[in-house]
């Protein structure tokens, strides 16, 4: 069903992730305070554009003359990052707002989030920056990671994962924020931009939403949210429309009573019931994810297409028992394990009686038990491709990937060639996963995604589909 109406134009944040000049604004020699670390974080990242020490108490860091306001730099200023105390940041913003700064991002807590001493702190320094025509971020937030400017103010992450990629998030706990970056790359997630939004106090999740869903770099939108506040509306009609073309996927949290008191003084939010928010979330297209490791699943699944176009789910493993419990795992989400056809299983028969025992399953689950080595790669392959016949998706288990290093990339490319020529869905599972993070991570940089069980993977096939399902209908 298509909505009616017309959509706000997405608010152009170009500025705030890619600045083409930036300042931070209370820093400090003591790389253990927050604006030390800020400072030695963009300044060893390599950020491409101009950067502005900003301190009433250093003359100068790193060879870099400081400036005692911002005011006193004579070059535009796109950012300006506010690692002061609370107390400090009218003050700052009034000199952001005098030097035409256009984006501020405040990493202090004690606003909102503290009751009504800090409500009026906050209010005081929205209006500041309204008046200002500055956008804010925050504040009791940890900023941004941008890897295709080279900025990060969120967490450290290795060079090498630190390459541009397709996946945004928006997040309004710092330490969701952190994690979903560490976790993400640990998975062999890239990332497009990533935001901690904080409190919320001017820029919410709609706005990074309706920026993420017009960016030609984001494929994927995902998000940590307490509460949607007066634009609950809004962001629901948001996500319809951008999540016809792009998945997001959201984490929701405080739905108890003690999550509730928790967010109200964490962000300040007030969280909402759970039974309006996951019906009113589904309507909206909205993958739903449950917790954190959920959350990662999704990403992983979603960051790697093609979708399932169906139900029917192929199980092939070299494990009878892993085979049984993935069954379950799938009938138990609503999918369906088909029992292959005559003629299939037929084929399947005559293709492995020279390599298996003749009490090999075919029926599925394809029992691939004491899989020869020398063979395993050639077996595997032709299974996957007979099965496509037959389901619409395949959750394997295979050794040979996980326990034999050097075969790991001959596997990969194989299933890769395989899947995109047959437009089929291949769900990975190791046999043990606390030996294969790394080679999840490889098959998932490469586009097969990798989890660490047979029922995480049943979860990633049942959302992928339902969600292509979805956006087909809301397509027609």
């Amino acid at each position: 069903m298509k909505e009616q109406g017309v959509h706000e134009p997405a608010m152009d944040l170009e500025l705030l992730f890619k600045p083409r000049s930036l300042a931070v604004i209370g820093i400090s020699k003591d790389l253990g305070r927050g604006g030390g670390f800020i400072w030695w974080k963009i300044r060893s990242q390599g950020f491409p554009g101009r950067v502005f020490p900003v301190s009433r108490s250093c003359r100068e860091l790193d060879g870099v003359p400081c400036f005692p306001s911002i005011t006193d730099i004579r070059d535009p200023v796109d950012l300006a990052i506010a690692a002061v105390p609370a107390a400090a940041v009218e003050r700052v913003l009034e000199e952001c707002a005098q030097k035409g700064v256009k984006f501020v991002i405040v990493h202090a807590a004690g606003f909102a989030e503290l009751g009504e001493a800090g409500k009026g702190l906050q209010e005081r320094i929205l209006d500041i920056a309204r008046r200002g025509n500055i956008r804010l971020v925050g504040p009791n937030c940890m900023g941004l990671f941008c890897p295709e400017s080279r900025l990060n103010t969120i967490v450290e992450v290795d060079p090498a994962e630190a390459e541009p990629g397709g996946v945004a998030f928006s997040g309004q706990s710092g330490w969701a924020t952190e994690h979903f970056v560490v976790g993400g790359t640990a998975r062999g997630l890239r990332f497009s931009k990533v935001i901690s939004s904080g409190n919320q106090a001017d820029l919410g999740f709609l706005d990074f939403l309706s920026y993420f869903g017009e960016d030609p770099s984001t494929r994927l939108i995902c998000a940590y949210l307490e509460g949607l506040g007066e634009k609950g509306r809004a962001v629901l009609a948001s996500a319809r429309r951008i999540g016809r073309i792009k998945p997001v996927i959201v984490w929701k949290a405080g739905f108890s009573q003690a999550g509730a008191r928790a967010a109200l003084s964490h962000s300040g939010s007030v969280t909402g019931n759970r039974q309006v928010w996951q019906g009113a979330a589904k309507g909206a297209g909205i993958v739903q994810a449950e917790g954190f490791e959920d959350l990662m699943d999704l990403a992983v699944a979603f960051s790697s297409p093609p979708y399932p176009r169906g139900k029917r789910v192929g199980i092939m493993a070299e494990a009878g028992g892993g085979g049984i419990s993935t069954a379950d795992a799938c009938e138990g989400l609503g999918l369906k394990v088909p029992v292959f056809s005559p003629d299939l299983q037929r084929r399947l028969s005559e293709f492995l009686k020279d390599y298996l025992p003749p009490f090999s399953g075919t029926s599925n689950p394809l029992d691939l038990v004491w899989l020869p080595r020398e063979t395993a790669l050639t077996i595997c392959t032709r299974s996957l491709e007979l099965m496509a016949e037959e389901v619409d998706a395949v959750i394997a288990m295979s050794y040979l990937p996980f326990v034999v290093p050097e075969m790991l990339t001959p596997f990969l490319k194989a299933v890769k060639a395989l899947r995109d020529r047959l437009q089929l869905p291949v769900y990975l599972v190791p046999p043990y996963a606390a030996k294969a993070v790394e080679a999840m991570k490889t098959l998932t940089l490469a586009g097969i995604p990798a989890f660490p069980s047979f029922e995480r993977a049943a979860r990633a096939v049942a959302a992928t589909f339902s969600w292509r399902a979805w956006a087909e209908r809301e397509g027609n």
